[in-house]
């Protein structure tokens, strides 16, 4: 783009009382940010640095669902809500920059000084994208959630379409892999041999498995139903009870001063999960697969 539409287009944004929101909660990260991201300074200093990014993903969340049901779009406002929470990678760079200029002989200071720009415009236009991307899911997810999202048309008498079956394939791969992949590491199958090989291997094929079938438990049940099927799936119950399940069993493992807290949190989503998942698709083939019912049900 050049200079001057770009400067027109930071001009345009900022004067912009749509976006006030979006760059508001962009700037309240920029102190949050720095402070989880400042570290002290030690004996061998780095130019750059690294930059916490749990402000930015709660920032980019929290605009993603305010922007979902207005006209203004919430990949616009996750990019300026990017670019004004990138004052607090500007200030963590440019701190270690000066850092490094001080303590460092001159040929690292000199390095520094030349890299530090580059370093900024990818430091910015990394956290710009990573907004973007965390807008566009909390308005995607809201959007989802919506009573008028999944409520069927009654307008006609086909309904709303069927709700893609790559899906529940998913969630049935998962149900049937997880039991044995679980069940060889609960044996504790001796190292060395074909069966520990079989069990690191289906652990990395698991672990990816269950997010993808939690993102398929998740769009299954918001798809819109055909009108005369009743069912409305509780889509927060199916998939907030692994993701609570997790962060609660960490906690607590944490503080117990277990020394892998992620593994026992991450075994007691698996198996939450697959429960989530077995009595979803038991309902979908009740309720839905098979023809409906009278009753309106909810679960």
């Amino acid at each position: 783009m050049h200079p001057i539409r770009a400067l027109h287009a930071l001009r345009d944004g900022v004067t912009d009382d749509s976006l006030r929101v979006a760059i508001l909660v962009g700037l309240a990260t920029v102190p949050f940010t720095v402070a989880l991201s400042w570290d002290p300074i030690a004996n061998e200093i780095i130019a750059g640095g690294s930059v916490s990014g749990t402000p930015l993903l709660l920032a980019g969340l929290l605009v993603g669902y305010y922007y979902s049901d207005r006209e203004t779009e919430s990949r616009r406002a996750g990019i300026w809500t990017g670019l004004a929470a990138s004052i607090a990678a500007v200030l963590v760079f440019g701190a270690n920059t000066v850092a490094t200029i001080v303590s460092e002989p001159s040929q690292w200071a000199v390095v520094a000084v030349i890299g530090t720009p580059f370093v900024l415009a990818l430091g910015v236009g990394f956290v710009v994208l990573f907004s973007m991307f965390a807008a566009q899911f909390a308005d995607w997810v809201t959007t989802r959630l919506r009573r008028a999202h999944r409520a069927p048309d009654v307008s006609d008498d086909g309904g709303s379409p069927v709700p893609d079956p790559k899906w529940r394939k998913i969630l049935a791969a998962y149900v049937l892999v997880a039991p044995p992949v679980v069940g060889s590491v609960l044996l504790e199958v001796p190292a060395g041999g074909v069966g520990f090989a079989l069990t690191v291997l289906g652990l990395l094929v698991l672990v990816p498995l269950s997010v993808v079938a939690l993102g398929a438990l998740f769009a299954d049940a918001t798809a819109p139903r055909r009108s005369r099927v009743e069912w409305v799936p509780n889509a927060l119950a199916y998939v907030g009870a692994p993701i609570g399940t997790y962060a609660l069993v960490y906690a607590v493992a944490a503080l117990r001063g277990s020394g892998h807290p992620d593994g026992y949190a991450i075994y007691a989503f698996i198996g939450v999960l697959w429960i989530a998942a077995v009595v979803y698709l038991f309902n979908r083939r009740r309720y839905f697969d098979g023809g409906g019912s009278a009753v309106r049900q909810l679960g």
